[in-house]
């Protein structure tokens, strides 16, 4: 069948593109709600400026032929990585070294990190000489790797965005037939990250024993949960409406990390749904790219970004509303922070670009994967 009459495809990319459209304006309009009383506009115009950069950034991926998405792959990890050491020499901005400050504006290079680490493991799983199954190729090789993206976001420190990238990573190598044994090992590598991180850092302690006993440190570092969690009861089911919040005044940075109790706050549990529905949404549009992608390259690559982005948006969501510890981690298109929502546009256009790929476009890396069992829709033969 032509990719030109593959209506799944074709719808996937639509809704995709028209999701991300919708958060980003919501985004937009939530960050407007919440800053515009304490701030004045420059964090609007800042967050304007980034969405119109990300928007520029993934239009020229969409254009680019798909050929040099896979050629900049080597350019853009060895970049990242080169980031992520400079950050490390920049003053701490509350306790952590995360930023770089270009032409007055703070970028995070963990961000790129994460499109760039996945753009390597994406091309070396569609390497048909690689040899998955193998101790080396499922291990070693994957290992040096992740290792210096990781190893150097993990000491900024940065343990939240560590762990989840380290996840999508492994989801990429077991997408690419990495066996049983290796994702037994990257599941304990995974643990033992979270672990040591948390024992050799006293702040996380503190954040672990907040989230344990949030009732007991309500007044001192668990304050910002706590508050987070009476917005969201304020909610109830409909939510006290638009720009009617009375709990952004005490949820410290709410324009960050916990924007989200502010939207369960202001448009209750059928606006919570609503927005969850949005990120199932582009799930399930990332998923149907990647199925369909015309190379191994495109599937593995699409595979990771979708489980990254949706993955982010989960554990935002659990912790603001108390289900897991504060991880740091902000809420796709919708939290405050200019680096994130760029890259983050980036990543959808890399999903434009590998779901438009023609098969007349090669050369390719890998033959096309079965992601999942394909499925006969009305229309489609």
């Amino acid at each position: 069948m032509s990719r030109d009459h593959d209506r799944p495809l074709h719808r996937a990319l639509r809704t995709l593109l028209v999701v991300t459209v919708l958060l980003a304006a919501f985004g937009l309009v939530m960050l407007y709600d919440v800053v515009d009383a304490w701030s004045g506009l420059s964090v609007l115009q800042t967050q304007v400026l980034a969405l119109a950069l990300g928007i520029g950034g993934a239009t020229l991926v969409v254009l680019m032929p798909y050929e040099r998405l896979k050629q900049l792959t080597p350019l853009a990890y060895g970049v990242a990585v080169a980031l992520l050491v400079a950050v490390l020499f920049e003053k701490p901005i509350n306790g952590a070294r995360r930023w770089i400050s270009l032409a007055g504006f703070r970028f995070q290079p963990s961000d790129l990190a994460k499109l760039a680490l996945l753009m390597a493991l994406a091309r070396y799983g569609a390497s048909p000489s690689v040899r998955i199954t193998s101790a080396r190729g499922g291990l070693l090789y994957p290992a040096l790797l992740i290792g210096p993206v990781a190893g150097l976001i993990v000491i900024e420190p940065d343990l939240g965005s560590t762990v989840l990238l380290v996840m999508a990573a492994i989801v990429v190598l077991i997408v690419a037939g990495l066996p049983r044994r290796w994702i037994l090992v990257g599941g304990l590598a995974v643990l033992l990250i979270g672990g040591a991180g948390i024992k050799f850092s006293s702040m996380r302690i503190e954040r672990l024993y907040s989230w344990l006993h949030l009732e007991e440190t309500k007044e001192e570092i668990g304050y910002q949960a706590w508050q987070a969690r009476i917005a969201i009861a304020s909610g109830g089911l409909t939510g006290v409406g638009f720009s009617r919040s009375t709990q952004w005044r005490f949820i410290p940075e709410c324009e960050n990390d916990f924007i989200f109790a502010i939207v369960a706050e202001e448009y209750g549990l059928a606006g919570t749904l609503a927005l969850m529905s949005a990120y199932v949404v582009l799930l399930w549009s990332g998923i149907t790219v990647a199925r369909r992608a015309v190379d191994r390259y495109g599937t593995l690559l699409a595979t990771g970004i979708t489980f990254l982005l949706a993955g982010q948006a989960l554990c935002n969501m659990a912790v603001v509303s108390g289900a897991l510890p504060n991880k740091g981690l902000t809420l796709p298109f919708i939290s405050q922070g200019g680096s994130s929502l760029m890259m983050t546009c980036l990543m959808v256009g890399v999903l434009l670009r590998i779901g438009r790929t023609r098969p007349d476009e090669g050369p390719f890396y890998g033959e096309p994967m079965s992601l999942f069992p394909e499925t006969t829709e009305a229309g489609e033969a």
